[in-house]
């Protein structure tokens, strides 16, 4: 329980951010959901049809509240998984699991359980299992199940943003030092992004959209550990032959130089987006570059780092409050 829960309060802290539109945030209503979804039977397998029902009941209409419901509503499903992964455990070997999870042929016709009938009864509240370096499984959300299900009583503009986020998680993240994904990909989760806030400024979660922007962004005009915008000057080392006496102090006075693909991305996108923030900063940014002659600088780092990571930006996520009471009256 404690893996998972730090990693619920780790991924919280990474995408919390500032400025949150609370307009629609009617805390009696939430308070009142967040209290129902508490005494539900919160071990039972299909509780979280019960959570569902309950939605759908308490915001039938009522799009704007239904989007903050909606994110307590995820959270709940979220740390059910724990109870969830007991479960899992109670009723399967470690062998069991691991056979299943790798579709392993030589274990899976020794198998007595029938862990295939687990999975699928589970798949159908929104629970698949999930490995952690092949070495602990664990029952995860299928982010997709709520979003499909409630969707008609989310406005619009949330319903995009969570269906576009939840195609994201689809696609390989680049984790934390290496970018796993190509450039393009990258762009084009700023993108849709960058213009859901442009048309909508006073998008119910523009904090975290805007954290998630820059997050990505971050890989793109810093740089990864193992992945850096930067690089050496190829050209000039194509052109000068070191037998012929090139000057090798100049090479490396000059190898610091943004990489011709994140140069290309990065100009395409601000010629397409001239006047989004996003857009307008990445246009700032290869500024600074330019008159750099494209080379690297302390300077732009700090920039970049300032832009991207205001050192005084508070981070509250203005549903902790409900996620705290979900916490406290359900795990042990």
């Amino acid at each position: 329980m404690k893996r998972i829960f730090l990693y619920i309060i780790v991924s919280f802290i990474a995408l919390s951010g500032y400025c949150q539109n609370v307009i629609d945030l009617d805390n009696q209503k939430l308070t009142d959901f967040t209290n129902k979804l508490i005494k539900l039977p919160f071990t039972e397998r299909d509780v979280i049809i019960k959570a569902c029902e309950v939605f759908e009941k308490d915001f039938a209409n009522d799009p704007y509240v239904a989007d903050w419901a909606f994110q307590v509503l995820y959270y709940y499903h979220e740390i059910s998984c724990e109870d969830k992964t007991a479960t899992l455990h109670k009723t399967f070997s470690d062998e069991e699991i691991r056979g299943y999870f790798h579709k392993d042929i030589w274990v899976l016709p020794s198998l007595k359980s029938n862990i295939s009938s687990f999975i699928s009864e589970y798949a159908k509240w929104g629970y698949r299992i999930s490995t952690d370096e092949d070495t602990s499984y664990a029952m995860e959300v299928d982010s997709t199940f709520l979003i499909k299900r409630l969707s008609k009583y989310l406005s619009k503009d949330y319903a995009y943003y969570f269906t576009n986020y939840v195609a994201d998680l689809g696609v390989a993240p680049y984790w934390h030092s290496k970018l796993n994904v190509p450039i393009s990909e990258i762009m084009r989760r700023v993108q849709w992004r960058d213009l859901l806030l442009d048309k909508n400024p006073d998008f119910v979660r523009n904090d975290l959209v805007t954290r998630e922007i820059e997050y990505l962004l971050f890989s793109i005009t810093k740089g990864l550990e193992h992945t850096p915008i930067y690089g050496e000057n190829r050209d000039k080392l194509k052109v000068h032959d070191p037998r012929e006496g090139f000057d090798f102090t100049k090479i490396a006075n000059e190898s610091e130089i943004i990489l011709p693909e994140y140069k290309d991305a990065i100009q395409a996108y601000y010629r397409t987006y001239p006047e989004t923030t996003w857009g307008l900063y990445l246009t700032e940014f290869m500024h600074r570059l330019a008159l750099n002659k494209y080379r690297f600088s302390n300077e732009i780092d700090e920039f970049v780092l300032e832009k991207l990571f205001p050192s005084n930006r508070k981070n509250i996520d203005p549903l902790l409050k409900y996620k705290d009471m979900l916490i406290d009256n359900l795990m042990d």
